[in-house]
């Protein structure tokens, strides 16, 4: 049967299930960031997370949960850049006024909570912006994007794609082409794109 919204709501918001339980550790963890973006409650975040997934075609999702949960925390993670970017800028207004001159970079106030969520939060950035980018590749390098974000095998994608070995390699090679540039053309450095391939583990960002 079809995912509709309110079997959405069943399996992955309602209290106790696994999609809950990512929102509440994450509410819990930034909760302060997240006024500034006026996400003052759980309930703020539940709701926009689920607006969010709600528009999901699921007839085109090949594995449930794991895009579900997958997407859960993504949007998550936007929605603290947001915070983030929201803070900074007022931050920074505040210490014009000031006569400081010296803002705080995004990555410095970041760092007041730790280094991972800065690396985190650059790779969920990167995902992010992964996802816009499959609306300009074709239908074929969408599915082996997804597969190699799923961190499937290369045996197995061959396999699922009906491909030689080698004939996989070239076209993940000409994908991960078409990413770094298209990454490099919103200003992402090699050196983020690194980190996203270590913290990640797939190699598609290199």
């Amino acid at each position: 049967m079809a995912m509709n919204n309110h079997t959405l709501h069943l399996k992955y918001f309602r209290e106790g299930t696994a999609g809950f339980g990512i929102l509440l550790r994450f509410y819990r963890k930034y909760a302060d960031v997240l006024t500034e973006i006026q996400c003052t409650a759980l309930d703020d975040l539940v709701n926009e997370v689920f607006l969010s997934l709600s528009k999901t075609d699921f007839k085109t999702v090949r594995r449930e949960e794991h895009y579900v949960l997958r997407a859960m925390k993504l949007h998550c993670w936007s929605l603290l850049d947001k915070a983030l970017r929201s803070k900074h800028r007022n931050q920074r207004g505040v210490e014009q006024r000031a006569g400081d001159g010296q803002a705080n970079t995004i990555l410095e106030t970041i760092s007041l909570h730790n280094d991972t969520v800065t690396t985190e939060l650059e790779g969920m950035e990167l995902l992010t912006r992964i996802a816009l980018f499959k609306g300009g590749v074709s239908t074929g390098e969408v599915h082996l994007l997804n597969l190699l974000i799923d961190g499937t095998g290369r045996s197995e994608i061959a396999s699922t794609l009906g491909l030689k070995l080698n004939t996989l390699d070239t076209h993940i090679r000409r994908l991960r082409m078409k990413l770094s540039k298209h990454l490099r053309s919103l200003g992402y450095t090699y050196a983020a794109l690194e980190r996203f391939q270590q913290k990640t583990g797939n190699g598609i960002a290199g």
